[in-house]
Order: C-alpha cells, then sequence, then structure tokens
C-alpha cells in the first residue's frame, strides 16, 4: 500500500513539542541547534519553556513547527530506517509545504528556517493588529460559503482560506467581513469559529508577502524535491522548480487546497497517511474524509507512535 507523507502548519504549535525527541536523540539536537544557530535566536528554548503567546507569534510559530517536524523526520530516518523514498509523495499544509523543501533537500533547514521567519514576520505585519481576522465554518460545502461572500458588500475583503474537508471551509479578510459571515453562519446554525491568529492569511492582504518571498527565492538554487511534493495551490504534484516557486508564492495569498491534494493523493493510490510533526490535527481531518473503509491516516508525534508504526509495518 503506498505511503505518503504530511506536515501540519499553523496552530499545531504547543510548549514542548519535541523535547522528548531532543532528550533522546542527538540527530534531533543537531536539527534544533543548527535552526538555532541560524536564525541567531535560541528559538529551542522558545519551544521548550515558552511562553506560548510568544512562540504563537508568526515569526515564532513557523520555523518552530517546521523545525519540529524536521527533528522527528530524522529521528525516524535515522533510528528507525526509515527511507523518505518509501512515501509516493508529501504535502505541507500551508507553512507546512515549506517543511516539504527541507524534507525533500529541496533546500536545506536553514534555508527553510530563514525564508519562514521572514515568511512569518511579514505576514504578521501585513496589517495593523484587529484589522484582519479569520474563521472556520463547519457545515457548508464551499460553494455555500461562496454565496455567503457574494452577499458581503465589495468594500470588504474576505477569501477562502483554506478548503480543509468538504464541509469545513476557512475564510480570511477583514475583521468587520469575517464577522459578519461568522453571524451569517450561525443565523442558519452553522457551526463558526473565529480563530486565533495574528493575522488574515491566504487572503490578498499577503500579496506584499508574497513578492518579498519571490525575491528571496531568486537568491536561493532549488533542487529538486527526491519525492514528489503535492502543492497548495494546485492540488497537484510539482512539475519543475519554476513551477514549484511560483505556487509557494501563489500559495501565499490563495486558497489551500488540502481536501484535493489529498483526494489527488488517493486517487493515486495512497492507503497511508503518515502526519509527521506535533499534534495529530492533519491525521484526523484525513480521517473524516470517508474516502474508503482501508484509508489510514497515523500521526507520528511521539517515539511511542514510530516504534508502534515500525511494530505494526514489520508484522504484516
Amino acid at each position: 500500500m503506498k505511503k505518503s507523507l504530511v506536515f501540519p502548519g499553523q496552530g499545531s504549535q504547543k510548549i514542548g513539542m519535541g523535547k522528548e525527541f531532543f532528550d533522546n536523540f542527538q540527530i534531533a539536537k543537531e536539527v534544533f541547534q543548527k535552526v538555532d544557530d541560524c536564525l541567531a535566536q535560541n528559538l529551542s528554548k522558545l519551544i521548550f519553556d515558552g511562553p506560548l503567546d510568544e512562540l504563537t507569534l508568526t515569526e515564532n510559530a513557523q520555523p518552530a513547527i517546521m523545525t519540529v517536524s524536521i527533528a522527528m523526520l530524522e529521528v525516524f530516518k535515522r533510528e528507525f530506517g526509515f527511507n523518505i523514498k518509501e512515501a509516493s509523495f508529501c504535502a505541507g499544509h500551508s507553512l507546512g509545504e515549506y517543511t516539504a523543501l527541507a524534507a525533500t533537500d529541496c533546500l536545506s533547514l536553514s534555508e527553510v528556517a530563514l525564508l519562514l521567519k521572514k515568511r512569518g514576520k511579514s505576514m504578521q505585519n501585513s496589517l495593523p493588529k484587529g484589522k484582519g481576522a479569520m474563521a472556520a465554518l463547519v457545515g457548508l460545502e464551499i460553494n455555500e460559503v461562496k454565496k455567503l461572500i457574494s452577499e458581503l458588500s465589495n468594500n470588504f475583503v474576505c477569501e477562502i482560506a483554506n478548503y480543509n474537508l468538504i464541509d469545513q471551509i476557512v475564510v480570511s479578510g477583514d475583521s468587520e467581513a469575517i464577522d459578519l459571515i461568522v453571524d451569517k453562519a450561525k443565523e442558519k446554525k452553522i457551526k463558526a469559529i473565529k480563530l486565533l491568529v495574528s493575522a488574515p492569511f491566504h487572503c490578498k492582504y499577503m500579496l506584499e508577502t508574497s513578492e518579498q518571498l519571490k525575491k528571496s527565492f531568486d537568491k536561493l538554487i532549488f533542487k529538486n524535491p527526491m519525492i514528489p511534493i503535492v502543492l497548495n495551490y494546485s492540488a497537484r504534484p510539482y512539475e519543475d522548480l519554476k513551477n514549484l516557486k511560483n505556487s509557494l508564492v501563489k500559495q501565499t495569498f490563495s486558497t489551500v487546497r488540502w481536501y484535493e491534494s489529498i483526494s489527488f493523493m488517493i486517487k493515486e493510490e495512497t492507503g497511508i497517511f503518515l502526519e509527521i510533526g506535533n499534534g495529530n490535527t492533519l491525521s484526523n481531518m484525513i480521517k473524516r474524509m470517508k474516502f474508503k473503509k482501508e484509508l489510514s491516516a497515523i500521526s507520528l508525534s511521539s517515539i511511542k507512535q514510530i516504534e508502534n508504526f515500525i511494530e505494526g509495518n514489520n508484522a504484516n
């Protein structure tokens, strides 16, 4: 059965994430140290000790989540014998797409950490605090959400940021617009949750960030990923390095097409999804998709979970 790797995005951060890998494996220590050195910041201490409000700042959360995912992946590879080429595809949710760049040796760990620091800082500063917002709508399909958005004034920015599930859509834009969408959803007895974010991601307010990233990409030498990356922007594997870079730029201000990305990998016979990183948000999301009974989605965010996965594989 084909395997694919998925890497989590913002919101998966937690104080202490990755600490057991750091404490038990030299290779994990080296990953954390390398990121600390390249950022000239003691990000490891912030990840392990907090405070949470500082870790949650986008400029810290993005490189932190990536670092933890790569530390776990390196342990999985070096200590448990996993070969990344055993996976047919990989994909990351928003910033997780950058984790995929490091995981597949498309860019170095240090290059990705610096990109995410810059990306996070730029996203955070895109609008004055309180001017932008995001909300998750649970129970409406994408065309119904588009209809709600169309009923808003043209003066508002409100766009679909994440297409996570058939009936879980995240919207992003002006705070007033998001409040109106939440109210309209609640009138229809639809679950609507405002998200704790520092800026409205994946909408036109991120255009400046995308321009800055484009300039940064021009200074880097990308290599072809070891396994195909299924892109957030197109929900298809990258075609070549030009397409990959263009998609990363557009991803910043466009919808993360997660549901369609997972659908594509399943159509290409992925039967096992391995979530590498803190928490189980993506694996739980994939389980809720219910494409076929034999589909499995497994979180590998602890040493025990990796050991259980290896034991299960050896038993088969």
